[in-house]
């Protein structure tokens, strides 16, 4: 009886506001404005690990400090409308690819890190405009850092999800799966299915069981944060699910949780590890610049406008 209450009162809060908005649900699946028919469970069955990124195409060691671009909500379907400006992805590479070679941002950069909401309303042609104008774009892209390209690394987002979105994300979105992790020499990469506001019983205990047997310092990545600062509706939604969450986080070593969601900079210390809320790409024309130091087993994240 008390989730039927919390989803009226979401219906009651929050469907007036996609009409007061302009917007339109046939545009996001009238269907599928709280409920998603693939669930949680079936997208997370199991936790992919992907190949270790600590060494170059060569098999020489990778370098010990190396910077990770961060970018969330960027919503291909959805500019010129509410908040959004007109895009300018050309204006970003414009900016990573400025000055001499050896000096510019993208000289320093390994991979990219995507958290999500690539698309809109979850259409085809929104994640091929996603795939087209940045994934291939970063992945002509050669350096020292990265000779083979830079590679884009995604995160499922909640509205890749409306329109049964799922299948044209997975095609177009490396890795093509939605809960994996890979390994640096002194850190592990773990990214999770938030999608749904919830990672479901599967997934958490998955995760956990990973976490738990791995003794490395972690880096979460997931697009509906754990708390930003209690942005309400925008984050997960099960107290309970969340709380052990973020002990589990504190217990197994892990240094950063990053997510994107809110489109907004959002920052909350939990202790032994920190959350930092990535501001929207689209939105606010910003994203994040992680400073990984192997060597020291240090990260830092910085925000920076293009």
């Amino acid at each position: 009886m008390k989730v039927k209450f919390r989803e009226a009162i979401a219906c009651l809060i929050f469907l007036p506001l996609f009409f007061i908005c302009g917007c339109s649900l046939d545009d996001y699946g009238l269907d599928q404005a709280f409920y998603r028919r693939m669930s949680v469970e079936t997208r997370s069955s199991k936790l992919k690990v992907l190949s270790k990124v600590n060494s170059n195409i060569d098999g020489t060691p990778v370098d010990s400090t190396y910077d990770v671009l961060i970018i969330t909500d960027l919503h291909f379907g959805n500019e010129n409308k509410g908040k959004n400006g007109p895009r300018r992805e050309d204006e970003w590479f414009d900016q990573l690819l400025e000055g001499s070679v050896g000096n510019r941002i993208v000289d320093r950069v390994k991979f990219v890190i995507c958290l999500g909401d690539v698309a809109d309303h979850g259409r085809r042609s929104e994640f091929e405009a996603f795939k087209e104008s940045v994934e291939d774009r970063l992945e002509s892209i050669k350096t020292a850092m990265a000779p083979d390209g830079i590679k884009t690394y995604n995160v499922v987002g909640n509205h890749d999800l409306y329109n049964d979105g799922w299948n044209a994300w997975s095609d177009n979105c490396y890795p093509g799966t939605s809960l994996y992790k890979f390994e640096s020499p002194s850190f592990s990469w773990y990214f999770i299915d938030s999608a749904s506001g919830t990672l479901g019983g599967y997934q958490y205990d998955v995760l956990s069981d990973c976490m738990k047997n791995d003794g490395k310092r972690k880096l979460v990545f997931s697009h509906v944060p754990i708390y930003a600062e209690n942005k309400l509706y925008f984050t997960m939604q099960n107290t309970e699910e969340r709380n052990r969450l973020i002990s589990t986080c504190a217990k197994t070593g892990v240094l950063w949780f990053v997510d994107g969601h809110t489109h907004e900079d959002r920052t909350s210390g939990f202790g032994k590890f920190t959350e930092r809320n990535v501001p929207g790409f689209l939105e606010k024309y910003e994203y994040g610049i992680m400073h990984v130091d192997e060597s020291n087993g240090t990260v830092s994240i910085e925000l920076k406008r293009y």
